[in-house]
């Protein structure tokens, strides 16, 4: 048996949650505020690409906002949390083994798939879930964890995936390795990678020759 996972991804989770009862806000810039209303602590990609950020003070945030007419949510965790048990459950439909990562994230066992299904159902996951829930993820598939994370990263990042990587091919697997920088490893971020880079290891492909002492 081959080991293979799928990590699944919920695309700006928040606000595809609040996109759900308010689909005239589908392709216009969304922006989920913390529990005071203080600061942004979500966004879509929309609202991304105009420059908010997470973690941003609203009153930062006020011009761009009113300039590009944001559409802008108070904070509902009891109904993200609904949403996320709707997603885990429709996973569950699919594959035996879940195991739930974070709210809008969860790891798939997919040891028993043989290859040539991998790619068909990663589609189908990513269509039962817009179907049944109505948020938009992305999957990644790959022999380890850490690199099902990077495929689901590239998955999102790249739109000719059509939100779907598979990384059973070595040389697929090596070309994104040497195109993701060093911080966007699992478990590295940006407080190790400047040690690493230090080092000359500057991309993911770096790391990986560096554990095998090549």
């Amino acid at each position: 048996m081959t080991a293979m996972f799928a990590l699944v991804d919920c695309n700006s989770f928040y606000a595809s949650c609040e996109r759900i009862f308010r689909p005239d806000l589908r392709g216009r810039p969304v922006v989920v505020l913390s529990n005071n209303d203080g600061c942004i602590v979500a966004g879509s990609a929309e609202a991304k690409a105009l420059g908010v950020r997470t973690g941003m003070p609203l009153f930062e945030a006020r011009d761009l906002i009113r300039k590009h007419q944001v559409a802008v949510f108070s904070s509902n965790y009891g109904l993200y949390g609904d949403i996320s048990r709707r997603v885990m459950a429709s996973l569950a439909t699919l594959v035996p083994a879940v195991e739930v990562y974070s709210i809008d994230e969860a790891f798939l066992d997919l040891s028993l798939v043989r290859e040539a299904e991998l790619l068909p159902l990663a589609q189908q996951v990513r269509a039962r879930i817009a179907r049944w829930v109505g948020v938009p993820v992305c999957v990644g598939i790959a022999p380890t964890k850490v690199l099902a994370k990077l495929a689901n990263h590239a998955a999102k990042r790249y739109p000719a995936t059509g939100g779907t990587v598979v990384l059973t091919d070595p040389a697929r697997r090596e070309r994104l390795l040497a195109l993701t920088p060093v911080s966007r490893v699992w478990g590295v971020g940006r407080r190790l990678s400047g040690g690493l880079e230090a080092l000359g290891i500057e991309t993911a492909l770096d790391l990986t020759r560096a554990d095998s002492g090549m």
